[in-house]
Parts: C-alpha cells; structure tokens; sequence
C-alpha cells in the first residue's frame, strides 16, 4: 500500500504526514529505474563525446599530413581510465543537476526529486556527497542501498545519510520547495554539457 503524505512544507520546518510523521520516502525499484534511464542518457553522451573526439582529432591530424594511428592506437590500449573517466562524468552530471535542480532526466520522467531531509531544495554540497557515495551503494548490484534504504524511515540509502537528503515524489512538494521547468532545462543542459566535457577531455587528451 502506498504511503499518503501531505505537501512537504518550507525549509527550516520539519516535513509532516497526515499521520504527524515525517512523509515516507520513494522506494527501490522506482529509484532504480530513473538510475536506468540516466545511465542510458550517461552512455548517449559518451557516444557522442567518443565520436566527436575522435573527429576532431582525425581532423587535426589531417591538416598537418599525419596519420591519426598512433593516435587511434593509444585509444584502444586498455587501461583504468577507461572506466574511471566515464564513472567521473557521471557523478558530476548527477550533482549538478541534483544539487541545482533536484532531478535529473531520468528522476524527472519517473516523477521524483532529491530534496533536503528537512524539507528545502537540496544543496550542492550535499548533491555531491549521495552522488559519490552511489559507487558504494551501487555494490552488490544495489543490494547495499537496498539493505540501507529498509532500515531508514525516510528510505535513505548511504548516499542519502551522508548527504542529509532523501527522494521524494514531486507532487507531494510545495509549490516554495519546487524548481521551474526552465531552471530544470537550463541545469539538464550543465549536467549534460559536463558529463561530456569530462570524457571528451580525456579522450583528446590521451589521443594527443
């Protein structure tokens, strides 16, 4: 049965239920499906970074008359960057656009958000502290964040403690706690701009 919760109310006041109690936070598998959409999302922007590095690059070479092979030789050499890099640009994507918004793509499309335990926007620093913390929740194929979130009240995983957040369905917001569409756009673009930033840096970086 899903838990009814009032309107969470403004910062600096203590979000309360019908039932007097703090509002309950949202579940496991919903959770994991906006991580889903935004790990597809992530990949998209890698693709795009990939392709356009290796352009440019490939450009480049062909101006001064080299042959990019020794470029596209050291790309292909595996190394822990490979899943280091990739693993960067998505943190960042997710603290950017949880701590200046609240939602990512794929949060946004399954109706959730990231708020402050207390009941305001969630903060940057904060952001970042649950988005570097997913790697550990992430252990187990989520099994860790599972076991954390069962045991929370709120059901916060380790991210979310550390952080002093928790998810929360959007419409159960008050209209002083959400943020407009448009920031939404403009901070989705960051993150987005961001996670291939990231990749798109290295990439050329090693081929050069």
């Amino acid at each position: 049965m899903t838990d009814y919760v009032q309107p969470l109310i403004p910062a600096g006041c203590r979000p309360l239920s019908l039932h007097g109690s703090p509002p309950a936070g949202v579940g496991f598998w919903r959770r994991g499906v906006a991580r889903g959409i935004d790990l597809a999302v992530h990949c998209l922007v890698t693709v795009g970074a990939l392709f356009a590095g290796v352009f440019l690059v490939a450009l480049a070479f062909a101006v001064r008359g080299r042959s990019p092979d020794a470029a596209v030789e050291r790309l292909s050499a595996l190394s822990w960057e490979i899943t280091l890099i990739p693993g960067l640009g998505a943190t960042a994507m997710h603290a950017l656009a949880e701590g200046l918004h609240g939602s990512t793509i794929g949060k946004r499309l399954c109706g959730i958000a990231v708020i402050d335990q207390d009941g305001g926007p969630c903060q940057l620093v904060s952001a970042i502290k649950r988005s570097v913390a997913w790697h550990l929740d992430a252990l187990i194929l989520g099994l860790v964040a599972a076991q954390s979130m069962s045991e929370s009240r709120r059901r916060q995983r380790i991210g979310d403690k550390w952080g002093r957040t928790m998810v929360v369905q959007i419409r159960y917001l008050a209209p002083v706690a959400r943020r407009s569409k448009m920031r939404f756009v403009a901070v989705t673009a960051a993150a987005l701009a961001l996670d291939g930033a990231i990749y798109f840096g290295w990439l050329v970086a090693r081929m050069l």
